[in-house]
């Protein structure tokens, strides 16, 4: 699933525990292998850790795979195999899976499934256990209330000394903006916080999201869509839970956020609207609300942190 518009930066100190600075200096340096065994072997030399040896796979998807717009756009694939066994079933769909990862290591482009396929593949050579979660993702707002009856991403989890860590190695990999894809790495999405998943990946398997099964797709895409980078950050919307907000009768809209930082740059607009606008802020110890006038219904509202969009939510 390509990663739309530009909303997935940092605007503030992140809260990501691990540092893996020094794995990524050293993948940073290696070539942009053709093959998924010459990238296994490399990592099995350099690494004795199975943390370090699952993050050297995901900076180098990362940083060498590009996002293949024109096939998201126009799908050009098809696939129809018969079989007469389970087994055969199961063996001609790994051989699907591995023609798919040859390609991607050929061409350095790929879709969702390219980058997840190619992640469990190089794990599957490390002996390192992982798995590819089917689901849905939301980059759009007038997907906000509107559940796609089919799943729409594919991505990672890997399991690290007994815990599971859930990745994206597409999402980290870019963005796309104004139909053309920008090459940036995005580290919010290496194990990304299991309490805030839920917020941006909805897997339709109950192992993964154990832990909240009574969580349905219609709640998914009820949500408003918040950027990694404001997921990533201190901050939480305390009274707004769905992402459709009732413009009242004064054309006032009111959102109330927990330890908002003081000295972040906000700003606002409604969709088709040329300029943005401070919201009225007020601060009472650590809750911050926020006004936005003139609201418009049946319209998008956009919240902007320094310059950055961080919150999207419908209007009605």
């Amino acid at each position: 699933m390509k990663q739309l518009l530009f909303f997935f930066l940092l605007f503030s100190i992140t809260i990501q525990s691990q540092n893996y600075t020094k794995v990524d200096d050293i993948v940073s340096e290696y070539p942009t292998f053709s093959k998924v065994e010459d990238l296994a072997q490399k990592i099995a030399k350099d690494f004795t850790t199975d943390k370090n040896k699952a993050r050297a796979v995901f900076f180098w998807l990362s940083k060498n795979i590009r996002y293949n717009l024109k096939e998201y756009y126009n799908p050009s694939r098809s696939y129809k195999f018969s079989y007469t066994t389970e087994d055969e079933k199961q063996q001609k769909l790994q051989a699907l899976k591995d023609e798919l990862v040859l390609d991607v290591f050929k061409t350095k482009v790929g879709v969702c499934e390219d980058y997840a396929q190619a992640f469990k593949k190089t794990c599957d050579i490390l002996g390192l256990e992982s798995e590819v979660i089917k689901g849905n993702v939301r980059v759009n707002p007038n997907k906000i209330g509107n559940p796609e009856k089919y799943t729409n991403h594919a991505w990672n989890a890997v399991k690290i000394n007994g815990d599971w860590l859930i990745i994206d190695a597409t999402w980290a990999a870019g963005y796309e903006m104004n139909g053309k894809w920008i090459q940036k790495f995005d580290d919010y999405f290496y194990n990304i916080p299991k309490e805030k998943i839920l917020k941006t990946h909805f897997s339709e398997d109950l192992k993964w999201r154990k832990d909240n099964s009574k969580f349905v797709k219609k709640e998914f895409y009820n949500q408003p869509i918040f950027s990694n980078s404001f997921l990533n950050s201190k901050a939480t919307l305390i009274n707004q839970k769905t992402g459709i907000l009732k413009v009242n009768q004064s054309k006032e809209i009111t959102l109330k956020f927990k330890n908002l930082d003081p000295n972040l740059l906000i700003y606002y607009t409604f969709k088709g609207q040329r300029y943005a606008k401070k919201p009225t802020i007020n601060i009472d110890k650590n809750i911050t609300t926020l006004t936005f006038l003139k609201a418009k219904r049946k319209s998008v509202l956009n919240i902007f942190i320094n310059n950055e969009i961080a919150i999207q939510f419908k209007t009605k």
